[in-house]
């Protein structure tokens, strides 16, 4: 399940940013219920040109998408995951050992890997790369399960899709067989319609049939596997003479090297499932972290650049994450409004209303203050 939170951005319109916050607080917080508020720190990051500012802001919509796309495909996978692991208690996604919630209210820049001077181009690109990093492994990896996932059920489908594709190894008890120079055992798919048939005829069916030789083997479904033993000499004709009655009978060895490389497969295709699926597991909890930190910094870049395109230079705007109350949310969307957009262009007016309907970092904000919506 996803919690809604906005990121927006407040001019502050020749007030601090302690009093605009203050307003904020005043008219959504409290017995208001619209939203609960935590003020963000975003740097004083390199502006550069307009145009640059311009084409950066184009890209970002493109790249936060990609984030938000990318974090919520690691979430689904790990829920997948552990949906059916006797491991699943506790495995919670978190970020470096924070909650989700607590990771956003106490998100700050990470200036030793992205240096404020650094170009925003530069800097855009790192953080691209390394989202791209992350979708290349996480499609590998998923890619390597399903293959074992596959060659399981396809192991599953020869052992487990009716008697007649089965290892009769698995099924068959050498005990059971009787084999000499004159003598062999057949084993006969017999559907259970025709159980009495067989009982009262198996032994005429040709000459040197054995008295009393037919056991079940095994059952499943409205089919027996039995046995019977007759000479060698008419193992043909007993076959024909089998069929004629809706009975499949057929020869069988019993070889203990193929019987342990059967065995052998099948454990070393279900160990392969499942050291790759606890591999794919704790990749997307270490992951999970990354891209949300990834995402966090790409759109507290864009928050900047979208900030300086409508309010302008230099800088002077307060960056809030809101939790709204959504039940309430066109009503908060009138009052930021109403409270932060009375200088702004009619252009800009809103009802409030919609924003349920834009979801995402790539939604398109229609409002007189810059707003991005997360859902994490």
């Amino acid at each position: 399940m996803t919690t809604t939170y906005w990121l927006v951005s407040l001019p502050l319109l020749g007030t601090s940013a302690e009093e605009q916050f203050g307003t904020l607080r005043r008219h959504t917080s409290g017995a208001n219920e619209l939203s609960t508020n935590v003020r963000v720190r975003v740097p004083e990051l390199r502006v550069g040109t307009l145009d640059s500012l311009l084409a950066l802001s184009d890209d970002l919509v493109k790249t936060c998408a990609l984030a938000e796309s990318t974090l919520d495909k690691v979430r689904r996978q790990h829920v997948d995951l552990t949906s059916t692991s006797d491991r699943s208690t506790g495995r919670e996604l978190t970020i470096d050992g924070e909650s989700v919630e607590k990771f956003l209210t106490t998100f700050e820049w990470d200036e030793g890997k992205h240096p404020c001077r650094r170009a925003l181009r530069e800097t855009v690109e790192k953080l691209s790369e390394r989202l791209g990093r992350i979708e290349d492994e996480f499609k590998l990896k998923c890619g390597q399960l399903s293959t074992s996932r596959n060659h399981l059920n396809s192991l599953g489908r020869r052992t487990g899709g009716g008697v007649n594709s089965k290892d009769l190894s698995e099924l068959i008890n050498p005990a059971d067989l009787v084999e000499s120079e004159n003598l062999t055992t057949l084993v006969v798919q017999v559907p259970k319609m025709r159980t009495e048939d067989w009982v009262s005829n198996y032994e005429t069916l040709s000459n040197f049939v054995v008295p009393r030789s037919s056991k079940v083997l095994y059952a499943e479904g409205d089919t027996e596997l039995r046995t019977v033993v007759l000479f060698r000499r008419v193992v043909d004709a007993f076959i024909n003479a089998a069929r004629e009655i809706g009975c499949t009978a057929r020869e069988y060895s019993h070889d203990p090297e193929a019987s342990r490389a059967a065995k052998d497969q099948k454990d070393a295709l279900e160990r392969e499932f499942a050291e790759r699926k606890e591999s794919l597991t704790e990749w997307c909890e270490i992951s999970y972290g990354e891209i949300f930190s990834t995402m966090m910094h790409l759109c507290t870049v864009r928050i900047f650049v979208e900030s300086i395109l409508r309010y302008g230079l230099p800088p002077d705007f307060q960056t809030v994450l809101m939790r709204p109350n959504m039940k309430n949310a066109t009503k908060l969307r009138k009052v930021l409004n109403q409270e932060f957009g009375k200088d702004a262009s009619s252009h800009w007016d809103d009802d409030g209303g919609g924003d349920e309907e834009r979801t995402g970092l790539n939604a398109e904000d229609m409002y007189s203050y810059v707003s991005l919506t997360l859902k994490v």
